[in-house]
């Protein structure tokens, strides 16, 4: 992990953000967030949040056009983008540090003075579409979105996203921009070698990003999940085998050290060739691949399995699964094989903390709870972590019994309910 200093900043006019001194790196990153995600809007205007992050990196007072716009910001190399979740809407860039000023400035001038142009809000209407469907042959995607529904959380499929397009005008996009764009609501990230210099920056962001001081900051919605009576099952029979989620969810937002546990509860069962389940399942040949981790959320935490298996090897990986959490459940964890699991979890942490956007990203987590986490002492957190922890945080997801599977393929119900019968096991009270 890369050695950093990180202060926090509060100003007068609401706005709060962090300023992360990275040295050694030869890059600025800097992004922006609102709380202006697809939460806050009607089923008929969810697209709204989506089509404003596309459009809003347009045309502004200083660009006619949203290709001078990009021609700018991207001239020396630098990297510009957005991005939309349930939750909020993001605007980033990464630059070299030699220009750093006018890249961070011209960005924060874009998101302080958007034209909405009709005729951008029209095309990008046109490449928001051609996005979703794109995105809907994501089996994965589309499958995890379809849960999220199930289970009574805030969540439209692609599919259903691409007939709502039509339904969201450019006034929309305005509307939503004036709301949630404020100073109180915005949260800000900027990392680079500043050499202990952090005047800089900050005068920069407040000299150039000018939005209204009124209002407060949007507070996550209360998502209450609850289990589906039967699994999950999206009949697709041009997909020959079985993609298969299975979600759980404690009623609270687990701490620092809790989600450190998760995250290795995580690489001790599917992460490497040598893990509990993926290890043991592509030993056998039953899957190629699989994955776990968690999801945070205002109110709730949640934490899935998934993999794309073969119909005929889907029972014995359900079996496999089952045996494992249940084990967990019980309190029972390998030692030597969590040990390897702490060992490449902190390799893995090493490594992604080595670069200003590196350490951008493992910051994220900030803009849902306002909370910095000292990443200079998370390797040593992650070394001080016990079975016991591990074991503790799964044995209350378990205890909440919030559970669900999700299947997408050339299956049916009947066949999905002898998987789900094997993860409902799973959760029968621990005796």
């Amino acid at each position: 992990m890369l050695k950093h200093k990180v202060i926090e900043v509060k100003l007068e006019s609401g706005l709060e953000g962090l300023i992360i001194d990275t040295p050694k790196t030869g890059v600025v990153v800097a992004e922006v967030s609102f709380r202006a995600g697809e939460f806050m809007l009607p089923k008929d205007k969810w697209e709204t949040a989506h089509l404003l992050e596309h459009v809003l990196l347009g045309a502004n007072k200083t660009y006619p056009k949203a290709r001078d716009f990009q021609a700018s910001i991207e001239q020396n190399g630098a990297y510009s983008n957005a991005s939309t979740s349930v939750y909020d809407v993001t605007y980033e860039v990464e630059c070299a540090d030699f220009e750093w000023q006018r890249v961070l400035g011209t960005l924060y001038d874009a998101i302080s003075t958007p034209l909405f142009l009709q005729e951008e809000f029209d095309t990008e209407k046109s490449n928001v579409r051609e996005e979703l469907i794109t995105r809907s042959n994501n089996h994965y995607r589309h499958l995890n979105l379809a849960m999220r529904q199930t289970m009574g959380m805030p969540s439209l499929t692609d599919n259903e996203r691409v007939e709502l397009l039509d339904g969201v005008t450019r006034e929309d996009l305005v509307a939503h921009y004036k709301k949630t764009h404020t100073l109180p609501n915005a949260r800000f990230i900027i990392a680079g070698n500043f050499n202990g210099k952090f005047e800089e920056p900050l005068a920069l962001i407040e000299s150039r990003l000018i939005l209204p001081k009124s209002g407060l900051r949007i507070p996550m919605p209360d998502e209450t999940p609850y289990t589906p009576v039967d699994p999950l099952v999206l009949r697709k029979p041009s997909v020959p085998n079985i993609y298969l989620y299975l979600d759980m969810y404690a009623m609270r937002v687990f701490s620092e050290k809790e989600s450190n546990a998760l995250g290795l509860l995580s690489t001790y069962l599917t992460e490497t060739m040598y893990s509990r389940i993926f290890g043991t399942a592509r030993e056998k040949g039953w899957v190629y691949s699989m994955g776990s981790g968690s999801a945070h959320m205002g109110s709730a935490t949640g934490w899935w399995l998934g993999a794309q298996v073969s119909k005929t090897n889907s029972l014995p990986l359900l079996r496999l699964i089952r045996d494992e959490l249940q084990r967990l459940r019980d309190g029972i964890i390998d030692e030597q094989d969590f040990e390897a699991a702490k060992r490449h979890l902190l390799g893995k942490t090493m490594r992604s903390g080595q670069t200003a956007g590196g350490i951008v990203n493992s910051y994220g987590k900030y803009y849902m709870d306002d909370q910095i986490e000292d990443l200079n002492k998370l390797p040593k957190m992650l070394e001080s972590l016990k079975s016991k922890d591990c074991i503790r945080v799964f044995q209350e997801m378990h205890s909440e019994n919030i559970w669900g599977l999700g299947v997408l393929g050339s299956t049916s119900l009947v066949p999905a309910r002898k998987l789900n019968s094997y993860a409902k096991e799973i959760f029968t009270p621990i005796d």
